[in-house]
């Protein structure tokens, strides 16, 4: 009920609530509880037990190629994609049934939309699945030809991330990051290869990025609209491995998926 105090009314009438705020007088409306259907909240439960935390736990595994300067819709843009993939693969009863290109969609994500890794790497590692094995092969290529440089840069350090997700286990394992300098006025660079066992059951993203810099003094020069790096492998060897294989993995703080 409202109350008028010969100035002002105060409490409710109706779906209006009155009150002051010093020398303004407010007036709001009631906010309507809003009845959750089932669906809704089925949806809000697998966005909150899988959706939001996975995308946050692969952004996390790449923070070193990201290094702050993701772009301001990175985050809304992954948890997209990874709410396709889930809701893809996931049956009426909570059960996952992941196969090989199941994480595909993940392939190319740039983290930051104003600078994509293949405007200044115009080559990529290939990356291929064998029976217990992922390999990595970085060709041999002409720097001038394949690799862009921004004016002031004389030098660059391309870092590899490798990281693998076992998510039936609830186990992740980030390796050390690789990293290949390269000078402008090299010709050319090192061919590199990468020989990885991988558990089945396993999801293995490989991330690159690239980092500028200056001459004397040496600079960085990524920015926040400008840092190259982008998920270049993603596969998923279907599968269940012994708990014993990934023993000294990290605990992944994420809900089964199996």
């Amino acid at each position: 009920m409202a109350t008028y105090n010969g100035k002002n009314l105060k409490g409710s009438f109706g779906n209006l609530t009155f009150a002051k705020h010093g020398e303004i007088n407010v007036v709001k409306s009631k906010i309507k509880s809003v009845k959750q259907t089932k669906a809704t909240k089925k949806s809000a439960s697998v966005f909150g037990k899988f959706i939001s935390p996975f995308s946050k736990f692969i952004r996390q595994s790449f923070n070193t190629l990201i290094n702050g300067n993701a772009d301001s819709t990175m985050v809304n843009r992954m948890n997209s994609d990874i709410s396709t993939l889930i809701y893809q693969h996931i049956d009426a009863n909570g059960k996952f049934n992941f196969k090989e290109t199941s994480f595909n969609r993940l392939l190319d994500f740039d983290f930051n939309l104003s600078s994509p890794l293949n405007n200044s790497l115009l080559i990529k590692p290939t990356v291929n699945f064998t029976t217990g094995y992922v390999e990595i092969t970085w060709p041999e290529f002409l720097i001038a030809k394949n690799l862009r440089f921004p004016v002031k840069a004389v030098s660059c350090m391309v870092s590899f991330r490798f990281v693998y997700f076992s998510l039936a286990h609830q186990k992740w394992n980030v390796l050390n990051v690789e990293e290949i300098e390269i000078k402008k006025n090299q010709s050319s660079s090192i061919a590199q290869s990468f020989n990885l066992p991988i558990p089945a059951g396993s999801l293995f993203l490989l991330g690159v990025g690239i980092t500028y810099f200056t001459g004397t003094p040496k600079i960085e020069l990524n920015n926040k609209t400008f840092n190259p790096a982008a998920i270049c492998g993603v596969g998923f060897v279907p599968g269940s491995c012994s708990p014993n294989e990934i023993a000294d993995w990290d605990i992944l703080p994420l809900a089964a998926m199996q």
